[in-house]
Formats: structure tokens, sequence, C-alpha cells
């Protein structure tokens, strides 16, 4: 998977809800997921999400009978660590540091996320 690997946020919808599902999913099961968040989805506009993600690596099909089923190729938290460092990579020179002083000073920031974070590192060196 290359970092070119760039899912649309409709995409990325559509994958969390594969993943949350767990299971294989048609793209009749796909329609009455998405449409059941109040949005309308169309058959058609699904199949080409699924059949991009599915051209991008994220997805495989395989026929259970005369269905199609989709399934994920990688898992939500493989995708987040690749995302995540090529966001470093290409935004922050690959550098975590650097990544973390930009939040200096940031309101997004509070106390309780400074904790967690140094509780974290500590962990990091078992």
């Amino acid at each position: 998977m290359g970092n070119n690997m760039n899912i649309s946020n409709a995409e990325m919808k559509v994958m969390n809800h594969i993943w949350e599902a767990g299971e294989m999913v048609t793209v009749p099961d796909m329609v009455t997921i998405l449409n059941e968040e109040g949005e309308e989805w169309a058959y058609q506009t699904v199949a080409t999400f699924l059949r991009r993600l599915e051209a991008k690596g994220f997805l495989a099909t395989t026929k259970q009978g005369k269905k199609l089923c989709y399934f994920p190729l990688i898992s939500k938290e493989q995708y987040e660590k690749n995302e995540a460092e090529g966001f470093i990579e290409s935004k922050f020179g690959g550098s975590l540091k650097n990544f973390l002083v930009a939040f200096r000073g940031s309101e997004k920031i509070g106390k309780n996320d400074i904790e967690d974070l140094k509780a974290w590192l500590d962990e990091f060196d078992d």
C-alpha cells in the first residue's frame, strides 16, 4: 500500500461501515447500511465506491452463490497506522516531535491530552 492510496471522505464512510460490519458485505447490504443514516445513496454510487476501494487495494471480492461479496484486505488499525506514518513523513519530515511541537500553545490540546500522552510515551519504553 503506497501513500498515494488516498481515500475520499465518501469512500472512507463506506470503508468504516465495512470494518464495523466485520463480515462480507454485498452492494445491496452496503446501500441499506448507508441509507439507514438518513442519506440517499444510489445503488450505482455505492457499487462505484466499492469498486474503487477494491482497485486501491483496500477490499477484495469473493462470490458466494450468485452474490458478489466485499471484504477488507486491511484492518482499520493498519490503515490508520499507514495514514499517520505517511502524514508525518510527508508533512513533518518524518519527525513525530515536529508534529507534536506544531500543537504547542494550541487551544485544541488540553491538560488531559498531555497527561495521556506522557503516560502513553512511558509505556513505549517497555
